[in-house]
């Protein structure tokens, strides 16, 4: 059973009774567990010496490697002669076992016996966890420090576990309990990721700044540093923080990965690329850097990490994909990566994942034609495979026959009605054939399978939001969808949209300036955008919006032309 993050060391046995043992330890008659035990049937001991022999013979079967039995006398020892130590000893051979319900009842029997051990407190507050049990973890160890109100590391202890449960604030409460003198390393350090819970991120740098002034081996708070500097733009910073990382000795693969894309990022590649050549080949941290050049627009030194690569994991089936991503993402040459994925012969395993690729690159081009010949192949050989037949019905839909999709899509979802992602697909197929009233019991499906269910949660809020009706519940949905995907333009937009229909103008001009950090090319959004900043009063930036708007096409130009030049 893992350890709580801090815990008081176990004696196993007491050692005045060790001694009483001594003797028999000692001699022959003792050298046959099975002997030593039919020798001391008879006999008679003093309850302390009962309860050491009784280790004894749990510790002899568990050399033996019979654990179950060993389980059943540590039970019997643990009735009768309770104990922390022999409490925490059972339940972790339980858990061994794989009897974590056993274990669990084992530390809470002992919690009841010895409220005051902060040992059996932990361990039970951590097997609570384990379990996915976080309420009682904490309901645990509330009730521990309530008794024991200056005991600094359970206060850090269930400050932990309110953070995991993102109750930020509470965990600030919890460990400003403990006093100023007392708050080490990892105290400060669960503050700051408290504070960045709390999205303060400033306060949060200056708290781990601290932390790992205290304990400059605190790998977490390094770690979480440099991410919150990455987070500010400080780069050079994060490069700092990973580099002192990788001095004292830590082998996290993620952090020279993360040290890579830093120095990418600075157009600092030459430095980035000398790294990945003095460290062993690493597949994930080159597929990384391969990433990372691609988005810095250097598809030249993305190729030579791939040939670095290839000569790594020669013959590699996945090859050609990241030769493909290369060519088409790096160096925008679509037809170039068709090629190369064409190469990909039936027996690749994966063949499937080559036709998709192909798909996709086909109709984003405008080859119709081979788009919809390779769906018809990927469909026959993969009958079962829903991507293919989300595919098929994307390409109807680019075709401009929605209906033929929606009817694809409607037939695949009676036939697997727990789908999600299908689900998804047929109520947007739906919106956009204008039968909103059914789309939106489609998405109300997915909410009701999945409560967290971003894309549809997402939907079902703008969908609100548009009509002005149930705005808070509106806004409370899309949150919920933004805490899953925190960047997501679109959420962004109808976060700001729900706001604006509120009347709170400046936070949804807040939220609209988020969205359009991505560079979005969508009509609607940037008409969005207009209208927010003009309500907030920002009217250049509102006659920027309205304009880009035109540029790119909305479905009514008029309107928007109307809202220009009243401004």
């Amino acid at each position: 059973m893992p350890e709580p993050t801090t815990r008081a060391k176990s004696s196993h046995l007491p050692f005045l009774l060790v001694l009483a043992l001594l003797p028999c330890l000692l001699s022959n008659s003792c050298a046959s567990s099975r002997s030593a035990r039919l020798a001391y049937a008879g006999k008679s001991l003093s309850p302390e010496a009962e309860s050491a022999y009784q280790f004894l013979v749990y510790q002899d079967f568990l050399r033996q490697g019979n654990k179950e039995e060993a389980a059943k006398t540590l039970a019997a020892l643990a009735r009768a002669h309770p104990s922390p130590e022999v409490a925490v000893e059972l339940a972790n051979l339980q858990w061994g076992l794989n009897d974590r319900e056993t274990a669990t009842k084992t530390l809470e029997d002992a919690t009841r016996l010895f409220p005051d051990s902060r040992q059996i407190t932990f361990y039970l507050a951590s097997a609570y966890q384990m379990r996915r049990m976080p309420e009682q973890a904490m309901a645990v160890l509330t009730q521990f420090v309530a008794a024991h109100p200056g005991d600094a590391a359970a206060l850090r202890e269930l400050a932990s576990l309110q953070g995991d449960a993102g109750q930020h604030k509470e965990a600030l409460a919890t460990l400003a309990r403990i006093p100023e003198a007392d708050r080490d390393a990892t105290t400060l350090y669960l503050m700051a990721k408290a504070t960045a819970g709390l999205k303060k991120t400033d306060a949060a740098i200056a708290l781990l700044r601290r932390a790992v002034a205290a304990d400059g081996a605190l790998m977490s708070a390094w770690s979480d540093l440099a991410a919150l500097l990455e987070e500010k733009g400080d780069l050079a910073g994060a490069e700092d923080c990973y580099r002192r990382m990788l001095a004292q000795g830590e082998e996290a693969s993620e952090v020279r990965a993360r040290l890579v894309r830093v120095l990418i990022k600075q157009k600092k590649t030459a430095q980035a690329l000398k790294f990945l050549d003095e460290e062993p080949a690493d597949k994930a941290r080159m597929l990384d850097a391969i990433s990372a050049l691609l988005e810095a627009g250097s598809p030249k030194q993305a190729r030579q990490v791939l040939a670095k690569l290839a000569a790594a994991i020669p013959g590699s089936p996945d090859l050609p994909f990241y030769q493909a991503v290369i060519a088409y993402e790096g160096e925008k040459k679509p037809k170039e990566a068709l090629a190369i994925l064409a190469q990909v012969t039936p027996d690749n395993p994966n063949y499937d994942k080559a036709l998709g690729v192909r798909i996709q690159i086909a109709s984003e081009i405008g080859d119709q034609d081979q788009a919809q010949s390779l769906v018809a192949e990927a469909r026959k050989r993969y009958p079962d495979n829903k991507e293919f037949l989300a595919l098929e019905a994307a390409l109807l839909d680019r075709r401009g026959d929605t209906a033929a999709a929606a009817a694809l899509l409607e037939k695949a979802v009676a036939d697997a009605p727990d789908d999600t992602d299908l689900l998804y697909r047929y109520g947007v197929a739906l919106e956009k054939l204008k039968r909103r009233d059914e789309a939106r019991v489609v998405m109300e499906k997915i909410v009701a399978k999945d409560p967290t269910n971003p894309d549809a949660l997402n939907y079902l809020g703008y969908s609100m939001a548009e009509e002005g009706r149930d705005l808070d519940k509106a806004l409370d949905m899309i949150r919920t969808a933004l805490a899953k995907e925190p960047d997501n333009p679109f959420f962004l937009d109808s976060l700001a949209w729900t706001l604006y229909k509120l009347g709170r103008h400046q936070e949804a001009l807040a939220a609209m300036e988020r969205a359009m950090g991505h560079r979005i090319k969508d009509a609607v959004i940037w008409e969005h955008y207009g209208d927010i900043a003009a309500a907030a009063g920002r009217k250049d930036t509102a006659r920027k919006a309205y304009r880009t708007a035109l540029e790119l096409g909305p479905e009514n130009p008029g309107d928007v032309k109307k809202k220009l030049g009243a401004l």
